[in-house]
């Protein structure tokens, strides 16, 4: 099967991009990608002369043409892309502006909006749309997108991921939380190319990965810049996102994390119904975790064994120590239903 992937995203390794190579893995589709951000597509003129004077080839000249043939001969194509706008990137709607020559310039009595009718049978090609915001849903925020492939390829004629959260993809201590829903990219991929995507599969797609409070700190921080205006603090920054799937447990506590390498000290105070994470005016602490900072990220991103590491002496723990034998029940990521 003859499949393409229209990448319209500027940046090398985007979020997207990981969903989209996911979603080849599971379907077994070993797809030429096009980086429309990478090449010479100008503006429509809106001049119509692929419909009048050289019909069906744009009078335009630089690499639309190639593409073109590549859209006309795809048994399969897949548009991955980060909204812009609540849209698509300015790279991409030129490459889709441009597909103009594929239409006709007579009406299609087919459409209940109206429509040109097609130059060639686009409609029997298999599509799927992959993309990733950043914000804590994607419900709402595709609207624009999601009209404009329903009047492109038909309501109900193409396929879709839009997932929410997506600056957390490249967080790698929140892998073991995004490694699962790209497994159910896979599966997703495995299922299109079967035939389709079902319910029960795009409902799962639909689940955030985080609540929106826990999202939302953790956006916040993965960014690297202050709201204070102040300087970036990356440890802090870390240690925020560490602490914002904290699930109370009714209990009061205080822990405080020194990072024994860069001379750092903060708190996660911890109230029976909510937290904060603090580095000034600290109170007294439970539990006290002294550790360099890069054993605790390499900790998070699951590179090592907190419990061997602690055994082996590499960081040290005071006072409570029953915080330690709770944590993943306390910070780690909630199971996927």
């Amino acid at each position: 099967m003859n499949a393409i992937v229209i990448n319209g995203s500027p940046r090398v390794k985007s979020n997207t991009m990981r969903l989209t190579r996911a979603f080849l893995d599971g379907a077994g589709f070993d797809a030429e990608i096009i980086d429309a951000a990478k090449l010479d597509i100008k503006p429509c003129l809106g001049c119509f002369g692929c419909w009048k004077n050289t019909p069906g080839k744009c009078v335009i000249n630089d690499d639309m043409s190639g593409i073109l043939n590549q859209i006309i001969g795809a048994d399969v194509i897949i548009w991955s892309f980060p909204p812009y706008y609540f849209s698509v990137p300015s790279g991409l709607k030129a490459l889709i502006d441009r597909q103009l020559p594929l239409n006709l310039p007579f009406m299609s009595e087919e459409s209940v909006f109206g429509a040109h009718a097609q130059r060639y049978d686009l409609p029997r090609k298999r599509v799927a749309a992959i993309s990733t915001c950043g914000f804590w849903t994607a419900a709402g925020n595709y609207d624009g997108v999601a009209a404009m492939f329903d009047r492109m390829y038909g309501k109900d004629n193409w396929s879709k991921i839009f997932c929410g959260q997506g600056e957390l993809f490249r967080v790698p201590e929140l892998s073991a939380r995004t490694d699962l829903y790209l497994k159910a990219v896979r599966r997703t991929g495995a299922e299109f190319a079967k035939g389709g995507i079902t319910q029960k599969t795009q409902a799962g797609l639909a689940e955030p990965l985080y609540e929106r409070k826990v999202f939302e700190q953790m956006a916040d921080a993965s960014w690297g810049a202050a709201k204070d205006g102040g300087p970036p603090d990356g440890a802090f920054d870390f240690t925020t996102q560490m602490a914002a799937p904290y699930r109370p447990d009714g209990k009061e506590r205080v822990i405080e994390f020194v990072y024994t390498d860069i001379y750092k000290r903060y708190q996660i105070v911890c109230r029976a119904a909510d937290h904060d994470v603090i580095r000034a005016d600290f109170l007294p602490c439970t539990t006290r975790i002294e550790t360099p900072f890069t054993v605790r990220q390499a900790i998070a991103r699951g590179e090592i064994s907190g419990f061997k590491t602690l055994l082996q002496k590499k960081y040290r723990v005071t006072g409570d120590f029953s915080v330690m034998k709770r944590w993943n029940k306390l910070f780690g990521a909630p199971p996927r239903r």
